[in-house]
């Protein structure tokens, strides 16, 4: 199982236990948990890590159609790309709009002195490959 994969089951596990722990499913609780997941996997990029879920909560959460069911599968897949993303891999980058990636490469470039370097080269190389820079 690679690193997206066990992300993804990761996610999958937080939606199943409040389900079971709860009378009726959190979608709140569930996006604080995965939220908390993804910040916790980027240690060593943690800023950048919150500004992209921050992008993803609102984005995505904030004007779901589905508030209730959050994170929905579109959405985890969203995040699930940018948990690659942050490993430096362009996996399933293409779920996200052309404005969407040049928003992600303005973030990266705010949080930029607080990521490593081989990593801020390889996400870099992705928004240009993908002509968001």
């Amino acid at each position: 199982m690679d690193d997206s994969q066990k992300f993804y089951s990761d996610i999958e596990k937080i939606k199943k236990n409040i389900r079971a722990s709860h009378p009726a499913y959190s979608s709140q609780e569930a996006c604080e948990q995965v939220r908390s997941l993804f910040v916790s996997n980027h240690r060593d990029a943690a800023p950048l890590a919150t500004s992209f879920i921050d992008y993803w909560e609102e984005t995505f959460i904030k004007n779901s159609g589905s508030p209730d069911e959050e994170p929905t599968e579109q959405n985890i897949r969203r995040l699930a790309a940018l948990n690659a993303l942050l490993y430096g891999k362009d996996e399933n980058i293409e779920i996200f709009l052309p404005d969407e990636l040049k928003e992600l490469c303005s973030l990266t470039n705010l949080e930029a002195e607080d990521v490593p370097i081989d990593l801020l080269n390889d996400i870099m190389t992705i928004f240009v490959d993908n002509k968001a820079l």
